[in-house]
């Protein structure tokens, strides 16, 4: 697609505002780049149901990614092959079963917008929007999983976070990978097939929509960008991004609370 790029746009610290809203700068940004023929993507952390408001805004009609990459569907194309990354129930039961089940305070497991969750708490229903979800189960999981998940959420005790992925990383690093949130939330702990992340999903979904890595435009904030941002030509870390994450960058903008997305397209893409 001559002169024409694949934007991708990360959601949290990124091309929203506050995690409730996209910078409206960003969000004017991001249209009239649709407007001038480029295609947009959406590369998120998030399920699918806490990232479909955004999909809508923006009038999108491509693939969406999810659960940072295990999920890749497409909201208005029924006939769009689903590509699902899932960990053997197995697997989970027996790190449930492990020493260190006695950390754990909560978990959700996740297939689609089918949830799964230990125990029932107000503050993780409002976390994942369970109340959107198509189904959700309350209980262990080795009575209530119906289905081999894309991946899972671990509530840790604090203090214990370490220990947690270091068991992960020694014993089941042929089929998991794991990361810490940042913030407050470093007792956050996210599980997902260990082949699967941003980077991957995209070249995915670049393929099929018929763009090359140098044609691609990527904005991220997280460590959870960094596969992404690897496979892309153009690779641009908000001002509020990791190091880490600026480090294996080609370029940066502004915040994500000054419409840092915005910032960069006008400047380098629309010329407005």
């Amino acid at each position: 697609m001559e002169n024409k790029k694949l934007i991708v746009i990360d959601l949290d610290g990124t091309s929203l505002h506050d995690h409730v809203e996209l910078h409206p700068e960003t969000k004017a940004a991001l249209m009239a780049a649709k407007a001038a023929g480029h295609t947009i993507v959406i590369a998120t952390g998030r399920p699918a149901r806490a990232s479909i408001k955004f999909y809508q805004e923006l009038e999108l009609d491509t693939p969406s990614i999810n659960f940072n990459g295990s999920y890749i569907h497409h909201p208005t194309d029924k006939n769009f092959e689903e590509i699902i990354a899932q960990i053997p129930i197995e697997i989970i039961n027996d790190i449930f079963n492990s020493e260190i089940s006695a950390y754990i305070e909560n978990a959700t497991c996740e297939y689609k917008d089918n949830t799964y969750v230990i125990k029932e708490d107000e503050l993780l229903g409002n976390w994942f929007h369970l109340k959107n979800c198509d189904s959700v189960k309350f209980g262990p999981f080795k009575d209530i999983l119906d289905q081999q998940p894309s991946g899972f959420i671990l509530i840790v005790k604090p203090g214990f976070e370490q220990k947690v992925m270091n068991y992960l990383r020694v014993n089941h690093s042929d089929t998991v990978t794991c990361r810490q949130w940042g913030d407050e939330y470093t007792h956050v702990i996210e599980v997902f097939k260990h082949d699967s992340n941003k980077g991957t999903a995209l070249a995915k979904v670049a393929k099929h929509l018929n763009f090359e890595p140098e044609d691609i435009i990527v904005f991220g904030d997280g460590d959870n960008d960094i596969e992404m941002f690897q496979f892309a030509g153009t690779s641009i870390a908000m001002e509020n991004a990791l190091d880490q994450l600026k480090a294996v960058s080609t370029g940066a903008t502004k915040l994500n609370t000054e419409g840092g997305v915005a910032h960069y397209l006008y400047e380098n893409l629309l010329n407005i």
